[in-house]
């Protein structure tokens, strides 16, 4: 007697029925699980890569985009600022510092600033920022150049505070009006007349016209808030200006002893408040 099963398959095989397929192992499920689980995570991380900001942070199409999109939201300029002159305390130069000349030749060059940092959250959207200093006003225009870049790509700063994304631009791109802010170290004099109608009478920094205007006078002799500490009030009036340029006001102490906002107008004052130069902090 031929055995059932045995029958069955010759039986099908015969009439041209399909051999009935054998059921998968669990091994073989497993297996199939398996790649499954690791073509999805490849797909994942494909796409979040796709988001995340590069070296460059985006492509020039991206970089673009971004612009556009912040057109549609800001359809008009930033307002011009500058900081009151109701009393400016005085200040002397620091040790080891030149004289501030009250003018320069009046012209400036365009100076190539190192890459900024990347932000450390994905930003919204890119501003081309180029650099410009007077001739003869005494600035080291390589040791501002470095200053401000780290200013601007510190986590502490603009970019993480409103998920920006400062690019450096070249001296040509400046030239050529490729930029979305300018900022310009200039003597007194030039000050004022970059800063007009704005009154700055050779004394504070300014934003206006899309430039971030910081005064040579206040940048090698600070102010007394600060002390002796320079380098951190020259943090400050890079982001306090630049934060002009990203459309925020000034803002009044909010108690005594807290860390001053960024946009409370430290160079003329405290007001009770500690010195503080970044955004993010207070």
């Amino acid at each position: 007697m031929v055995p059932p099963t045995r029958a069955l398959q010759r039986q099908g095989r015969g009439s041209g029925g399909a051999v009935p397929r054998t059921q998968a192992s669990p091994a073989v499920f497993a297996r199939r699980r398996v790649l499954a689980a690791l073509a999805l995570t490849t797909a994942l991380a494909v796409f979040l890569w796709s988001f995340w900001p590069s070296q460059e942070s985006s492509s020039p199409e991206r970089a673009a985009a971004d612009l556009a999109a912040a057109a549609l939201r800001q359809r008009t300029d930033p307002a011009p600022a500058a900081e009151e002159l109701a009393s400016i305390p005085a200040t002397t130069p620091h040790a080891g510092s030149q004289p501030v000349p009250q003018k320069g030749s009046g012209k400036v060059t365009s100076v190539a600033l190192p890459t900024i940092a990347v932000p450390e959250v994905n930003p919204n959207r890119t501003v081309r920022v180029g650099l410009q200093v007077e001739r003869g006003a005494g600035v080291n225009a390589s040791e501002a150049a470095k200053i401000i870049a780290a200013t601007l790509g510190d986590a502490r700063g603009w970019q993480t505070r409103d998920k920006v994304r400062f690019r450096a631009v070249s001296p040509a791109a400046v030239a050529e009006g490729k930029v979305d802010m300018t900022i310009v170290l200039a003597s007194p004099e030039l000050t004022d007349k970059l800063c007009a109608p704005l009154e700055t009478q050779g004394q504070v920094s300014c934003f206006n016209l899309r430039k971030v205007v910081l005064n040579v006078r206040r940048w090698t002799e600070g102010v007394p808030g600060y002390g002796t500490n320079l380098a951190a009030y020259r943090q400050y009036m890079v982001n306090h200006e630049v934060g002009h340029g990203l459309y925020h006001g000034h803002v009044a102490c909010p108690g005594a002893g807290q860390p001053a906002p960024i946009m409370l107008q430290q160079t003329k004052g405290l007001d009770g408040c500690a010195p503080n130069p970044w955004p993010t902090v207070g």
